[in-house]
């Protein structure tokens, strides 16, 4: 049972990832692929627009609805706090 209190750490960390990645899904379950304009422009009285924005986003690349690009951020924060924690753990 010595392993465990070493081991309890990474356990804390693996739960707060998991925990991060079900929100993520399920924010991205609820928001679909329509954006926050979209979403709210009958609320404020905007007409709707249809079609989508020129070179939006980081570098010509639109992040709000793809699924792909969703992975990839989650992804790329997973990697990040797994190495904050390697670089902060004692």
């Amino acid at each position: 049972m010595t392993a465990l209190p070493e081991k309890k750490g990474l356990l804390i960390f693996l739960g707060f990832l998991a925990l991060v990645i079900i929100v993520s899904l399920a924010a991205y379950q609820i928001s679909g692929q329509m954006g926050i304009e979209e979403r709210f422009s009958h609320a404020v009285g905007l007409p709707h627009e249809t079609g989508y924005e020129e070179g939006g986003g980081w570098f010509g690349l639109s992040l709000e609805g793809s699924p792909v690009f969703y992975g990839i951020v989650i992804g790329a924060l997973a990697v990040l706090c797994y190495a904050a924690y390697r670089y902060f753990s004692v």
